[in-house]
This record gives structure tokens, C-alpha cells and sequence, in this order.
């Protein structure tokens, strides 16, 4: 009989985690994964999940220790106590040319879930929280919602988001990878990928015959006001992720 410690998400059911984050990217080495979060790569340590967690010291500056290992084609990294993972800075530069999956159990209680491509995100919510919701075409909320109505627990927890990861990239993380050895090191906040600048809202269209220091021609209609909505909707989280524009 399969050890239930050996199944796929065992480690994400583990009632004594306060929090974690993790990431999957497609198409590079996980060696790129931390040079992407900004760390200095060649720093960086094999070790198990038990001596990473040495270095996770309230007496140092603030940071996360980052775990980065490779599943078939994807790379993850995975911290515990840390949310760097969830930020819009590491998250554009994972998803650079490539595409990126956020996963993260909130030591706050709130939980979160990202989708970045080719350095922007195209999807974010609270899994099962339907005001966070974003605007339609939202195929990942339906993903991740289809697999929680199916669940026959009453609190499912993170592991049918994981699922839903897993299932569209293939790549399973189980507890003996996590918990063995990975290419690990410790970033200072100070030395994350910073966040990218708000992207500007587009300028509202100039109507027609209107030009600097001239009048509308006489006769001429203006065109109706047009509303610019964007694709993904603000959630505020307390956790110290940064909202999108």
C-alpha cells in the first residue's frame, strides 16, 4: 500500500504549515527560476527541505528561502514562510517568453492563485472566493472551480488548485521531491526582482476635426465615450502582494 506521504499534494494537506508559495514555469532550468527571482544562482545549495530550514533566521534580514527544482519540462520553486512567489516582480520575469503558475497558502488565512505569460498576468483570485473573480475569459477560475465543486471535502483545501496545475502541465510535486534535496539559498527582500512600473491606461481617443487650439467643425458628431475595462480585477490582499493595473 502507497505511503499517503509519497502521494502527489500530501505536503499541501499538512495541518502544522502556517504558509508557502509555489511556482511552476514552463521551459527553464531551475537554476533560471532563481536568477529570476534575482538571487545570485551560483550561491546556492543542495540541500534537503529539514537543513533549508536552518536558514530561515528571524535574526537576519527580511527574505525567503528559495527551493528550485526541475519536473519534466517545468521548474518550480517552493518556500516555506515566504510569498516572493506571489509577487508581480519574480512572477513577470518567471513568465518572460514562457508562462508561469503561482500557488499560495496565506499565513493570513487568505489563499491565492496567479497565471502570468510572457511577463503579464492574465488571471488572479482567491480559489472558491467568487469576488475575486476575474473578467471573463477566465478559463483558470473555471479549471481550478470545477475541480473544488467536484472535491467531496468540505474544505478541500489547496490540493484540487494544485490538481488543476498539474493536470494542464504535468508536472506532480510530490512530498519525497520536496522534502529532498534541491538547489536552495536564502534572498533578501532588498535583492527581489523588483516590481515592474503600472502599465498606463490608454489615452481616450481625440474626436474628430478636434485638434490644439481649434474648434469641433460645426456638424461634425462626436463618437460615444468608450470604457476601457481591464482584463484582471484588483484583489487586495493582506499578505503583502501588490495589486495589478
Amino acid at each position: 500500500m502507497e505511503d499517503s506521504t509519497t502521494r502527489p499534494w500530501a505536503w499541501a494537506k499538512d495541518p502544522h504549515a502556517a504558509m508557502w508559495c509555489v511556482t511552476f514555469t514552463r521551459g527553464i532550468t531551475p537554476e533560471d527560476v532563481l536568477a529570476r527571482y534575482g538571487a545570485d544562482t551560483p550561491t546556492a545549495q543542495v540541500l534537503t527541505r529539514q537543513q533549508a530550514a536552518q536558514l530561515n533566521d528571524s535574526s537576519l534580514l527580511e527574505g525567503s528561502v528559495l527551493r528550485a527544482g526541475a519536473l519534466g519540462s517545468w521548474s518550480f520553486c517552493f518556500e516555506d514562510y515566504g510569498v516572493m512567489g506571489i509577487m508581480p516582480g519574480p512572477l513577470s520575469a518567471l513568465s518572460h517568453r514562457t508562462e508561469t503558475f503561482s500557488v499560495l497558502l496565506g499565513g493570513d488565512g487568505m489563499n491565492g492563485f496567479a497565471h502570468w505569460r510572457d511577463g503579464q498576468c492574465t488571471e488572479r483570485f482567491e480559489p472558491g472566493f467568487t469576488h475575486t473573480k476575474p473578467n471573463p475569459p477566465h478559463p483558470w477560475w473555471d479549471a481550478v472551480q470545477e475541480r473544488l465543486d467536484a472535491s467531496s471535502e468540505e474544505y478541500p483545501g489547496l490540493v484540487p488548485v494544485l490538481g488543476a496545475v498539474a493536470h494542464y502541465t504535468g508536472a506532480e510535486l510530490d512530498a519525497d521531491t520536496l522534502n529532498g534535496p534541491l538547489l536552495t539559498l536564502r534572498l533578501e527582500d532588498s535583492s527581489r526582482t523588483p516590481d515592474p512600473p503600472p502599465r498606463p491606461h490608454p489615452a481616450a481617443p481625440r474626436p474628430p476635426g478636434r485638434m490644439l487650439g481649434r474648434p469641433a467643425l460645426p456638424g461634425t458628431p462626436l463618437p460615444p465615450a468608450m470604457r476601457l475595462a481591464p482584463n484582471v480585477p484588483t484583489i487586495q490582499h493582506t499578505y503583502g502582494t501588490k495589486t495589478e493595473e
